[in-house]
């Protein structure tokens, strides 16, 4: 399997050791190769392509082009963004996301109960209803909800004891659209689930494993 960690929309980059070192050795030692790729087009050579964190918009052109790519020629395309619609990301998301019924919502989610380092937003789940093999538990670390209609399949949710900003209890955290040409989109309204903090926690390494080569 080969991976494009895109670094074409100002992305939080692969090479960034400090945040993504355990992710590139942990896939790499399992034969998924994973590259930084910074030009649009050659990231659709690949058989998954992941959009971490995306701070500058898309155009209508690339739109099409990942359109295709998940409809047409079966990829695998992951859109991360992160809590509150910081840097305008969530909506940068949902400007692709929207039209296949995963909506990323500018809040944040909380849980009182269930969370790691003393803080509220660094929450933990064990309602894992996709790439659940080998997967009791992970850490989600802030988060916004996400809202999901028109088919799209719920991947991870938060705890009942969770609240979001706006008082709605156990949240969408990651959804997934299928498409007949064997493509996916997933949508994860976190962009740290999968970095040097979160990886070796809890179960994160095999659900972030699960995730790549659709261990369902």
């Amino acid at each position: 399997m080969r991976v494009a960690w895109s670094a074409t929309h100002q992305e939080f980059l692969l090479t960034d050791g400090y945040y993504f070192s355990g992710l590139y050795k942990e896939l790499c030692n399992r034969r998924i190769e994973i590259e930084e790729v910074d030009d649009f087009d050659r990231l659709f050579e690949y058989d998954v392509i992941v959009f971490n964190y995306p701070e500058n918009p898309f155009s209508s052109e690339e739109k099409e082009k990942i359109r295709e790519a998940l409809e047409q020629k079966g990829k695998k395309i992951i859109f991360t963004a992160h809590f509150k619609n910081k840097d305008g990301v969530s909506e940068i998301c949902n400007s692709i996301t929207r039209d296949y019924g995963i909506d990323i919502l500018p809040e944040g989610i909380k849980d009182e109960m269930h969370h790691l380092e003393d803080d509220l937003f660094i929450i933990t789940t064990d309602e894992v209803k996709l790439y659940r093999e080998g997967v009791k538990e992970v850490v989600f670390p802030y988060s916004a909800p996400l809202e999901v209609e028109n088919g799209a399949e719920i991947v991870l949710r938060a705890r009942k004891t969770s609240l979001t900003d706006s008082g709605k209890k156990s949240p969408v955290l990651i959804a997934q659209k299928r498409f007949e040409s064997g493509g996916k989109l997933i949508v994860c309204g976190s962009c740290i689930f999968w970095d040097n903090f979160s990886l070796f926690r809890l179960d994160n390494l095999q659900f972030v494993v699960n995730m790549f080569e659709g261990a369902e």
